[in-house]
């Protein structure tokens, strides 16, 4: 993969919402860029949106459902779709989860982890080099997940796993800071000495979140203001990195478009404070 620095600095933005189809346009010049995923985009008529969209600010594309942990391989629609896609946005780079989503060619509708093993590690990089034939020429970021539960047979701690992943399919990292904020209280560990156990040289993109705790388990549901722990983590890692994009993502209880604006904005003040 290219050196970050050679990956354009996008800033501050949000992660594509229909509901906020025309304030995206209105209050395009508050966002450094908007990001799509892949698979809400349906037919001409999305395709076309697109188009109207890239006209208005820069785009990313990021994917939620190529699996790229199946072991049995990517679905070549899926992966066509997403070509496709690539074609028309022209993204500077696109992402995906480390995780898996199908099954003997059943999607199960979620992130689900992988063992932390090697063997994990190799069926991912299989995956990604499919992808990576499909998009020649695009940087590919792979993205830490959110997990309340781990198969068995772990044979390396999850910054291990997430780092040799990263660095075996030679991959950008995409840091999702409320997923490391979730699981570092789920499962009991210091987010700053995770963050430090990763290849941070790779770090080019961030998500930021808010969740719910439940029953004693914080669940990143994307339903709330990104929450001060996660904005600790953000403030820590630019200035050890060379971030390019900042990503405040929405799924549930979408707010007034104009809050939404007030965390881009604290997003980007930070981003540009450090800008390399």
């Amino acid at each position: 993969m290219a050196a970050v620095a050679e990956l354009p600095f996008l800033g501050a933005g949000v992660s594509f919402r229909p509901e906020w189809r025309w304030d995206v346009i209105r209050h395009r010049a508050e966002l450094g860029l908007l990001e799509i995923i892949a698979d809400d985009v349906v037919g001409p008529a999305g395709q076309r949106e697109l188009l109207l969209l890239r006209d208005a600010l820069p785009l990313l594309l990021h994917g939620i459902g190529l699996s790229l942990g199946s072991a049995d391989g990517l679905d070549p629609a899926r992966v066509d779709h997403f070509a496709q896609l690539v074609e028309i946005v022209r993204p500077p780079w696109v992402s995906e989860h480390i995780a898996f989503t199908r099954v003997a060619g059943v999607d199960i509708g979620h992130l689900t982890p992988l063992p932390f093993t090697r063997e994990a590690i190799d069926t991912v990089a299989r995956n990604v080099e499919t992808l990576r034939s499909a998009v020649p020429n695009v940087p590919i970021l792979l993205e830490n997940i959110a997990y309340t539960f781990l198969p068995p047979g772990q044979e390396m701690s999850e910054a291990e796993f997430v780092r040799g992943v990263i660095t075996t399919c030679d991959c950008g990292l995409l840091l999702d800071l409320e997923n490391v904020h979730a699981n570092a209280r789920n499962h009991g560990y210091d987010p700053i000495e995770y963050l430090e156990s990763l290849p941070l040289e790779r770090a080019v993109e961030v998500h930021l979140a808010g969740g719910v705790e439940h029953d004693g388990i914080y669940a990143d549901t994307h339903s709330r203001p990104v929450p001060e722990e996660s904005w600790t983590l953000l403030q820590w890692l630019v200035t050890r990195t060379s971030l390019r994009a900042v990503i405040i993502e929405r799924d549930n209880d979408l707010p007034r478009f104009e809050e939404l604006l007030t965390e881009v904005s604290r997003a980007s003040r930070m981003l540009h404070a450090h800008a390399r």
